[in-house]
C-alpha cells in the first residue's frame, strides 16, 4: 500500500508582471493506491502469477496548457494481469504467456491546437508471448509478440464523441525477434541481428490519418576484451551497431498537438562504442 500527498500551486503573469485572471491555483491530492499478487511455482520450472495494481498520478500532457477555468484532478488506473512462465530443457528454453486489462480514468487528450480535453476513460485490453531457446551453446534465439485493443470511452465533447476510437501512438501489434552467435575465443566475439514490427497507428484522437505499419532491423558486433589488456576494469566490451540496416523511411510518432506533422524514424545509423565496468 502506498500513501502520497502530492501538491500542486501555480501561477501565471503578463509581461508587466500582473496576475492573470484564475491564478494562483493550488490544489493537493492524498491518494492511496497498492498493489497485490502472488507467484506459484506448480511443478519445477513452471510458474504462475497474478497482479491487481492501482494507480494515481496527474497525467495531464502538460498541466500549462490547462486553461484557468479547467479542473485539474488525477487519472487513476487500476491493472489486472495474469500469466505463466515456464523453463525448459535444462533451462536452456524458456516461454512466457501474459494477458492484462487497464483502465485510466480522468485522461487527458490533445483537443487541437495547444488545448486539453478531459478525455473520460481509457481501456486496454492485450497479451503478450515471449520465447527463447539456445539450441547450442553459443547460439541464441528469442521473439516476442504484443496484441494490444486500446479505446477511449465517455470522451465527449461539443459536436462530436471520441468514444471507441484508439489512442493516437498505439499499435496493435508489436513483434520483436532476434538472434546471436557467441565465439568464444580469447577475445569473445558475438554476432546479432534483430527486428521489430509496428503495426498501423492513429496520429490524432480523431482516427483520421494512419501512420503505416513497419519492419526494421539492427545487426551488431562486439568484443570483451580480456583483463590483460584492461587490468583496472571488471569488463571492457567494443561494440559496432548498425540500427536499419536497410534504411527504411517510416513514421515513428505522431504528435496530436500537430496533427499535420509526423516524426519519421532515424535512417541508417552506424554506431560504435566501448564500454567499461568497474
Amino acid at each position: 500500500m502506498r500513501v502520497e500527498h502530492i501538491g500542486l500551486d501555480r501561477n501565471s503573469t503578463d509581461s508587466a508582471g500582473l496576475v492573470n485572471a484564475g491564478f494562483p491555483f493550488s490544489k493537493d491530492w492524498a491518494p492511496v493506491t497498492g498493489r497485490i499478487g502472488y507467484t506459484w511455482e506448480a511443478i519445477p520450472g513452471l510458474t504462475f502469477f497474478s497482479q491487481y495494481a492501482t494507480g494515481a498520478d496527474i497525467a495531464a500532457n502538460n498541466i500549462f496548457l490547462l486553461a484557468p477555468t479547467q479542473p485539474l484532478d488525477l487519472t487513476t488506473a487500476r491493472t489486472y494481469e495474469t500469466g505463466i512462465k515456464h523453463l525448459f530443457w535444462d533451462n536452456r528454453a524458456e516461454w512466457s504467456f501474459s494477458a492484462y486489462d487497464i483502465v485510466r480514468k480522468n485522461v487527458y487528450a490533445a483537443a487541437g491546437g495547444m488545448q486539453l480535453n478531459i478525455a473520460g476513460r481509457q481501456e486496454s485490453k492485450g497479451v503478450e508471448l515471449a520465447a527463447s531457446v539456445r539450441p547450442i551453446e553459443p547460439l541464441r534465439l528469442w521473439g516476442n509478440i504484443a496484441y494490444v485493443d486500446a479505446r477511449y470511452a465517455d470522451y465527449n465533447f461539443v459536436g462530436g464523441s471520441f468514444s471507441g476510437n484508439t489512442p493516437p501512438n498505439v499499435p496493435r501489434i508489436v513483434a520483436n525477434a532476434g538472434a546471436s552467435y557467441r565465439f568464444f575465443t580469447p577475445w569473445p566475439v558475438e554476432l546479432g541481428i534483430t527486428g521489430r514490427h509496428v503495426g498501423d497507428r492513429y496520429n490524432t484522437d480523431a482516427n483520421v490519418v494512419t501512420m503505416k505499419a513497419y519492419t526494421v532491423a539492427d545487426v551488431y558486433a562486439f568484443v570483451d576484451i580480456p583483463k590483460t589488456v584492461f587490468a583496472a576494469v571488471d569488463q571492457a566490451r567494443l561494440t559496432f551497431r548498425v540500427r536499419n540496416i536497410t534504411d527504411k523511411r517510416y513514421a515513428i510518432w505522431g504528435d496530436p498537438f500537430y496533427p499535420d506533422q509526423i516524426l519519421l524514424g532515424a535512417p541508417r545509423t552506424y554506431e560504435i562504442s566501448a564500454a567499461f565496468k568497474w
